[in-house]
Parts: C-alpha cells; structure tokens; sequence
C-alpha cells in the first residue's frame, strides 16, 4: 500500500479507489461495494454490468481485494478504443468514462488494460449488437462521489487522495 497517497501521479496512477491496508479496515467480503454499483449505473445488480471487483481470498482466508480501474496517467484503454471521445472518453477532471450508447463492445479497451485481471468488465453477451464494456468512473455524475465507498459496510475503500484514515 502506498502510503504516500497524495502522490499517485508519481506511478502513473490517476485519482482512484484504493483498499485500505488490513489494520485500518479489512474486506469482509459482502459484496456490497459490487452491488450498489450495478444499482447507481444500471439500475440492476448483476456480475454483467459492475465497474468494481471483488476478487475473494481462499476459503479460510479474508484476504480479499476490491479492483477497480486505476485510472492511469496514459489511458491505454482511451488510446485502443477506435471511438475515442465518442464512445471512451476524458472528463475535465482526467476521469476516463465510457459512453454506453457509443460502445461497439469490441473489447480494445478491456484487452489494452495493463492490470490482471483487466479493470475493465467487457460483457460478452449472444447478440454483438449488446456487447459493452464497463469501467469505473468513480461515479462523476453523482454528488456523494464514488457509491461503492459511500456504502462499504466496513469501510475499507477510499480514494486515493484522501488521507489515510486512523485505525480503527
């Protein structure tokens, strides 16, 4: 964890949501980071549409990760994407958000990402006509900010320029 977090353009890392190290706060794993995101997006919760992760810890472990996009300082998903600004696009506040209704679901920007397991949810549906890809963008239409925090039962996400928080 970098806990210098006021400084995240140093690694190439633009505004995002980070986890909280363990003696902060742990994720209990409940899901419900994920499920208020499909809500707040889509009106529905469902593994298809969610812009956030929960990749669980084994069995006995409550080691789990939230991921979510980095938002990087470079774009690579902006750069691959053949709809640039129309269907990827750049905020005035740098946050790369995608455009639902232009999205072709080709899948470039979620192949361009450079995290495993990419950031990006491409959601390969029967008709090509509803493939899209879905990324966080850090809920920039919503007043509160980012939905995913503001419900964190446990409070263990953040953004990652906010101080660290005292430990519980």
């Amino acid at each position: 964890m970098n806990n210098n977090l006021n400084n995240e353009s140093e690694n190439g890392l633009g505004r995002h949501v980070i986890q909280y190290p363990d003696d902060i706060s742990f994720c209990a794993g409940c899901s419900a980071c994920e499920i208020v995101c499909g809500l707040v997006h889509e009106g529905v919760s469902s593994p298809s549409v969610k812009r956030i992760f929960l990749e669980r810890g084994e069995k006995q472990s409550l080691q789990h990760a939230v991921l979510t996009c980095q938002h990087c300082d470079d774009h690579p998903c902006y750069e691959k994407c053949p709809k640039q600004d129309l269907a990827m696009c750049i905020d005035e506040k740098g946050i790369v958000y995608i455009n639902q209704d232009e999205c072709i679901g080709c899948g470039l920007c979620a192949k361009a990402c450079k995290f495993e397991p990419s950031r990006i949810n491409f959601n390969k549906k029967t008709e090509k006509t509803k493939r899209k890809a879905y990324k966080c963008d850090l809920c920039r239409t919503r007043e509160n900010g980012p939905a995913c925090i503001e419900y964190c039962q446990v409070k263990c996400i953040g953004l990652s320029d906010w101080p660290m928080p005292e430990k519980a």
